[in-house]
């Protein structure tokens, strides 16, 4: 009996000191990880906002009161970025598009210009099925069909798109429909709140 006992108090210490390691290295790690996630976000900003003009681009948070959340039922937030250049001219905006895909939630940034125009993109985050849902991170595999788009021009042919619409990644139509209806509900957000024009119309 008391060796049961004893191996027991050994067992729950082992358990502590782990725990207690394992929550040294979460607190010294985390905030070097949520840095890096930032880096390189940025880092994705800056690439995708060149697509709207060159030279040394700003970025500012915008705040739209009358801009809906298209994103609540991922737990996401709609947030727009303004990209202006260096003498403070207008370019166009950034915002990521949250959409659920077949095993993840992909997020998608997006560089509209201000005519509602799709500049360019890229995928922040993704963990669908490795090659196939994955290929959605790779620009020539589907991405690389939405720049020159509008809103209205992002359907899979699939879904009605026609001879016009885009072509689903083989195999992952649940990944494509995701991206795609995810950056088309942003940019009707824009639109809607007047940050963009509204198809076929001026702001």
């Amino acid at each position: 009996m008391g060796e049961i006992i004893r191996v027991g108090l050994m067992l729950m210490l082992v358990a502590v000191i782990a725990a207690v390691a394992l929550g040294y290295v979460n607190s010294v790690t985390s905030p070097i990880i949520a840095e890096q996630k930032e880096q390189a976000k940025l880092a994705a900003m800056i690439d995708v906002a060149g697509s709207l003009g060159a030279g040394n681009l700003v970025f500012d948070t915008l705040s739209v009161p009358e801009l809906a959340n298209p994103y609540a039922g991922v737990d996401e937030t709609l947030a727009v970025v303004a990209v202006t250049d260096s003498t403070g001219s207008e370019l166009g905006y950034l915002f990521v598009a949250y959409g659920k895909g077949y095993s993840s939630t992909v997020q998608t940034l997006i560089a509209v210009n201000t005519s509602g125009t799709v500049t360019g993109n890229t995928v922040l985050y993704q963990q669908e099925t490795p090659g196939l849902g994955a290929n959605v991170s790779n620009p020539a595999k589907f991405l690389y069909q939405f720049d020159d788009r509008n809103a209205s021009t992002l359907v899979l042919k699939k879904d009605g798109g026609g001879a016009e619409g885009l072509d689903a990644i083989t195999g992952s139509t649940i990944t494509s429909r995701a991206v795609t209806c995810s950056v088309k509900a942003g940019l009707d957000a824009l639109s809607d709140a007047g940050v963009i024009p509204v198809e076929g119309g001026v702001i």
